[in-house]
């Protein structure tokens, strides 16, 4: 299998060559009422997989790839991990699928991920794939260690939670004592888990991953700032859906094709429960330090919920990145993967920006692109320097400076201009909406 990367259009939007989201196919695909993924996130085997499936289901790409990425890192186990600081990171994905609940097949792209692994892994769908998140308690005594004869305890402690109502999830979690927010947050950092209170109940290094299903006025509704704050949602990415295609004959993928999938899959998630530590190549580690982490350290002054929603993007860049080299049969991260896990970031970003509507500030899934966005905005008809958008942009060096200000002109109402200032000329970036 090889790792693929399709081209990625100015706009953001798959070029023709990509046909998870053209019109130009020939499929009926209705609009797409958020944003688009930039076509770099469906890369290499986990890509490939999606691409071959698309045609045979209603579900958004991006939802069958979050799924599969999720289950994906959940069937892995704990083996393989990488290094983030002091930070030891599973190979674990949580995501919240959101889309309406008439036309985001949220649970059409779980479905299809569930179908394909009962086929390539059914002891681990049958046994480890598990939903009824209710306490913090019972997520604990799903992965229990044992207690001498008295219960052998769950020698697997792999387990992928899938919650088709997370709004009744999130409910429970604000219960007054309820553990449930604190446990979900020690899981996901791969932690040891347990409660003061019940000391016999206890589960040594555990590996669960959840994918919960909630459509954007649900999420609006029940997200408190004091819930964002506690960090349990950041663990999260925000993923918004849409249906992608009209099937209304659709009898779903052929035997054969999900056969196929499954074969190759099987060998691809016995292959990565061998890996231990998983690092970068060399190209990928350069793209790293210069363009992804400047890009997603975002600046000091941030605030709302809009940044509470996405603080955790630079540790999930790269336990995505992780989760698709898995998933090549490699235990190197390499560019492509990097940057389809960037890719994916960036659109959970904008995802939640479109999700929580007037509560946070429109978002291009960049924060400085969006920081220059409000100052140009924010400058009036005189605009903003060149000068001034180094001093604004202080944090990037040149080359960044200039890959963002490119960007910002690409945007609708936003030019650049040159303008003579006593021989020499000066870049001005202005906004110019109509009327």
């Amino acid at each position: 299998m090889s790792v693929e990367t399709l081209p990625t259009a100015t706009d953001g939007r798959p070029q023709a060559a990509n046909p998870l989201y053209d019109p130009a196919t020939g499929l009926e695909r209705p609009d797409r009422p958020g944003p688009v993924p930039d076509p770099e996130v469906f890369c290499g085997w986990a890509g490939q997989t999606v691409r071959d499936l698309d045609p045979t289901t209603e579900a958004d790409p991006v939802g069958v790839l979050v799924n599969l990425l999720s289950a994906a890192g959940a069937a892995i186990g704990p083996g393989p991990f990488l290094w983030i600081s002091n930070s030891r990171h599973p190979a674990l994905i949580w995501a919240l699928t959101v889309g309406a609940t008439a036309a985001g097949r949220k649970g059409e792209a779980t479905n299809t991920v569930q179908r394909l692994f009962k086929a390539a892994v059914p002891d681990f769908i049958a046994t480890n794939a598990r939903s009824g998140l209710s306490s913090g308690e019972g997520l604990i005594e799903a992965v229990r260690d044992g207690d001498g004869d008295k219960d052998p305890g769950v020698v697997d402690k792999r387990l992928w939670v899938v919650e088709s109502e997370y709004g009744v999830t999130m409910a429970r979690g604000r219960r007054e004592g309820s553990s449930l927010g604190g446990i979900l947050r020690q899981a996901w950092n791969g932690e040891d888990l347990g409660v003061m209170n019940r000391e016999a109940l206890h589960a040594t290094a555990p590996h669960i991953a959840v994918i919960g299903h909630i459509s954007p006025r649900e999420l609006r509704a029940k997200m408190q700032d004091a819930e964002m704050a506690g960090g349990t949602y950041n663990r999260f990415l925000a993923v918004f859906v849409h249906r992608n295609l009209l099937l209304p004959d659709a009898t779903g993928a052929p035997d054969a094709l999900i056969d196929n999938l499954a074969t190759a899959w099987r060998t691809v998630l016995t292959d990565a429960r061998r890996v231990g530590e998983v690092q970068l190549t060399d190209q990928a580690a350069q793209l790293w330090r210069e363009e992804i982490y400047p890009a997603l350290c975002g600046d000091e002054a941030d605030d709302g919920p809009l940044a509470e929603f996405t603080a955790r993007a630079a540790p999930y860049a790269k336990r995505t990145a992780m989760v698709y080299a898995l998933t090549d049969h490699t235990d190197r991260i390499g560019e492509p993967h990097l940057r389809a896990a960037w890719a994916l970031v960036r659109y959970a970003r904008a995802s939640a920006a479109h999700i929580l509507g007037p509560t946070a500030a429109a978002s291009t899934g960049d924060p400085h692109l969006d920081k220059l966005i409000q100052a140009v905005k924010t400058a009036g008809p005189s605009g903003m320097t060149q000068s001034q958008v180094q001093v604004l942009l202080k944090r990037l060096n040149a080359t960044q400076r200039a890959d963002v200000t490119a960007r910002l002109v690409q945007l609708p109402d936003f030019a650049a201009a040159q303008l003579s200032t006593g021989g020499r000329h000066q870049t001005v970036y202005l906004y110019a909406p109509p009327g």
